[in-house]
């Protein structure tokens, strides 16, 4: 999930040349996104899941009224978490958890597309019973919403030039090449945190860095797994590179958790759609969502 710096950083406010990379970008999800509709081969793997949740298997069911009925909201320009897609229709991986989990509990379920803007106001006004994907979490939501407990967390993952001879994503293997990431973010908060022996190369954005990666002026770079994928899936990489290793999780850094925003008025409906989520993780439902959305690599 993101936040209002995020979100202006995604429009690319940088000139016409910036309009076209913003466009190509576009461009490159939406070709890899029909690629993973139609070849679900290079989608992710839903048995390599790695699982977000504890899952309590003796805890007592949590039941909810008969005929309970709630109004969810969701951003409408969060591919491939959440949006509109060509035909008008919401969909995305965190919309289908969020169906879902409906159906787990037995809850009648309005799920709406609305703008980044308009989506914590709705929630605090009432307007909503609660948010599916958009606003980023903090320490300070959680006191003034109710989080159900995470079902994914934001992954980090190292891209190499295709033959590249490096053994490995260790801290060894990676000391004196050229690492890249983007200044002032999360991910990079990492790097300069454990890759110190590296030669550590900053850039303004994932896309400046990608591109210098491409181009050869970068060893590996490192950055979120899920954008990574769709960037080696899509047009602007032009088949240069491949992951390096598996994924990173690092909670104090760049893992930041994905839940639904609930009001803090109903606890009970976070309980049971905490309890839905649950099962969703045991049976394998959330993994196979996930896969439906996210290319092969992710893990």
């Amino acid at each position: 999930m993101r936040n209002t710096n995020q979100r202006k950083s995604l429009k690319w406010r940088f000139g016409a040349a910036a309009t076209v990379q913003r466009l190509n970008l576009l461009l490159s999800f939406a070709l890899s996104y029909l690629l993973l509709v139609d070849f679900p081969a290079i989608a992710a793997d839903s048995k390599s899941y790695p699982g977000f949740r504890h899952v309590d298997s003796a805890a007592a069911a949590v039941n909810m009224p008969a005929g309970s009925q709630i109004k969810l909201l969701s951003d409408s320009d969060f591919a491939p978490w959440s949006f509109v897609d060509q035909t008008g229709k919401l969909v995305g991986a965190s919309v289908e958890i969020a169906v879902e989990a409906c159906k787990q509990a037995d809850i009648a379920c309005e799920i709406a597309a609305t703008g980044f803007q308009g989506l914590l106001p709705a929630l605090s006004s009432k307007a909503a019973d609660g948010i599916v994907a958009g606003p980023r979490l903090t320490e300070d939501m959680a006191t003034q919403f109710a989080l159900s407990r995470p079902y994914f967390r934001t992954l980090g993952r190292f891209v190499m030039r295709n033959g590249t001879p490096i053994t490995g994503p260790d801290v060894r293997s990676l000391a004196g090449l050229r690492v890249g990431f983007v200044e002032n973010s999360a991910h990079g908060r990492f790097i300069n945190l454990y890759y110190s022996r590296s030669a550590l190369t900053p850039f303004k954005n994932t896309s400046e860095m990608l591109e210098a990666l491409r181009t050869g002026q970068l060893d590996v770079a490192f950055g979120d797994a899920v954008t990574l994928s769709f960037w080696l899936k899509g047009i602007q990489s032009k088949g240069c590179c491949a992951f390096l290793g598996r994924s990173f999780l690092h909670k104090d850094t760049f893992s930041r958790p994905l839940a639904l925003v609930l009001s803090r008025d109903n606890p009970l409906l976070r309980e049971r759609l905490d309890s839905a989520l649950d099962q969703m993780e045991a049976n394998g439902t959330t993994a196979s969502i996930l896969a439906r959305y996210l290319p092969a690599g992710v893990w």
